[in-house]
């Protein structure tokens, strides 16, 4: 009889621990859900860059750990700054579309440069599984400044040009007008726009680009 009450109260506090452990994960979770919500709201009433600010100054850690500063174009060059995060949807609905961008400027000579929110670590491992160049991205700037410069809010795609002014910023998930206007801007359409590359980044992804729809969806 003693035995089998010892039996029933293990198996109590057995069903107990397993019942403390399964809220404390919903707590957890729910805990998470808010961070996460609250931060969407934030960067929603983050501003937003536009054509004419101006890069004063923009720092961020290299992938080897180290703080460096960005380096402003000077007079007769031009910078493609793409600001993204690994866990952002429209930022992977335009990462086919960057690079295809990306390798298309730098055989011109231009730099291009990729701004992470994120950390070291998560960035890493996004350019290593992307194909990114490490020593052409910073991750997890100073967020202060990130919010002043407008940056906070992604994807954007600027272009850059003498003394940090911001020539044009195309933000949000692209569509085919987006990368007509963005090529357009090194070269006459034309001359640089293919059909692939027009088709890049219109597919419909989870922040909701369509063809049809503006080119201006961002993921906060």
């Amino acid at each position: 009889m003693i035995n089998t009450k010892k039996a029933g109260i293990i198996r109590f506090s057995g069903v107990l621990e397993i019942f403390i452990w399964l809220a404390g994960v919903g707590v957890l979770a729910e805990n998470v859900l808010l961070l996460q919500q609250n931060r969407t709201l934030h960067q929603a009433q983050d501003p937003q860059i536009t054509s004419g600010a101006h890069l004063e100054m923009l720092a961020g850690l290299a992938l080897d750990g180290r703080i460096r500063p960005l380096a402003l174009p000077s007079a007769d060059s031009k910078l493609l700054i793409i600001t993204f995060s690994p866990s952002c949807p429209a930022c992977r609905a335009n990462q086919e579309g960057w690079k295809k961008l990306t390798g298309t400027l730098e055989q011109r000579g231009v730099r291009v440069l990729w701004v992470s929110r994120d950390t070291v670590e998560t960035t890493r491992d996004y350019c290593m599984t992307h194909g990114i160049r490490l020593p052409d991205t910073l991750a997890d700037p100073p967020y202060r400044t990130y919010v002043q410069l407008g940056l906070a809010r992604v994807p954007n795609t600027m272009l850059v040009t003498a003394n940090g002014t911001v020539e044009k910023v195309w933000a949000g998930s692209l569509d085919q007008s987006g990368w007509k206007a963005i090529y357009g801007s090194f070269r006459e359409p034309e001359q640089m726009v293919s059909p692939t590359r027009l088709e890049v980044g219109a597919r419909t992804t989870e922040c909701g680009s369509e063809p049809s729809q503006t080119s201006v969806k961002s993921c906060r």
